[in-house]
C-alpha cells in the first residue's frame, strides 16, 4: 500500500462551459470598459460645459449609469475570470499574465467599489442639493479624469495581456508542470 497521496487531475471546464464563461467574461469586461468610457464623456461634459443644467445632467447620468452598473459588471468580470483561470489549463497563478490580470482586476474592482462609486454618489448628491442654474464646483474639477485614465489603462493592459500572454510560467507553474511530468513517467 502506497503512503503517497493520490493526485487527481485538476477539474477543467468542458468546451461548451468554457466558451460560455469566456463569452460572459469578454462581454462583462467590454461592458466595464464601455461604462468607463461613457463616464469619461460625461466627466468631460461636466468639467467643460458652459451650461449648469448640462453639467447637472451629465453628473446625474454618471450616477445612473455607473452607480447601477459598475459594481455588478466589475464583479461579473472578476468572477468569470476566476472561473476561466481555475477551470482551464491556464490556472490561477500558473502563468504570469494570468496572475497580473488577477491583481489588476482585484485592484480595479476595489477602486471601483471604494473610491469611484462613492465619488460618483457624492457628486450626484451635490447636484441634487444645488439650485438649478448654478454650477456644482466639485463637478468642474479635472480630478475626475484620474480614475478614468487609470481604469482605462488597466483594462487595456489586461486586454493586451490576454491577447499576447507574455511572461511564461510562474515559479509555481513550473513546479506544478515538473511534478506532473514526474508522476507520468514510470
Amino acid at each position: 500500500m502506497s503512503t503517497s497521496p493520490v493526485r487527481r487531475p485538476p477539474k477543467t471546464l468542458t468546451p461548451r462551459w468554457r466558451k460560455l464563461v469566456l463569452v460572459v467574461h469578454i462581454v462583462s469586461s467590454l461592458g466595464w470598459l464601455g461604462i468607463t468610457l461613457v463616464n469619461a464623456v460625461l466627466t468631460f461634459t461636466s468639467v467643460f460645459t458652459d451650461d449648469p443644467r448640462r453639467q447637472h445632467a451629465a453628473i446625474l447620468m454618471m450616477d445612473q449609469i455607473g452607480g447601477y452598473l459598475l459594481l455588478p459588471v466589475s464583479l461579473l468580470a472578476l468572477v468569470s475570470g476566476l472561473v476561466l483561470s481555475v477551470g482551464t489549463k491556464w490556472g490561477l497563478v500558473r502563468y504570469k499574465w494570468v496572475a497580473i490580470k488577477l491583481v489588476l482586476t482585484l485592484i480595479a474592482t476595489g477602486l471601483t467599489w471604494f473610491i469611484l462609486l462613492p465619488g460618483i454618489r457624492e457628486l450626484a448628491a451635490a447636484v441634487e442639493s444645488t439650485v438649478d442654474g448654478v454650477f456644482v464646483e466639485a463637478g468642474r474639477s479635472a480630478d475626475g479624469f484620474y480614475p478614468i485614465v487609470v481604469s482605462t489603462s488597466m483594462y487595456l493592459t489586461m486586454t493586451v495581456l490576454s491577447v499576447y500572454k507574455p511572461g511564461g510560467k510562474t515559479r509555481y507553474g513550473r513546479r506544478v508542470t515538473a511534478t506532473r511530468v514526474r508522476e507520468r513517467t514510470p
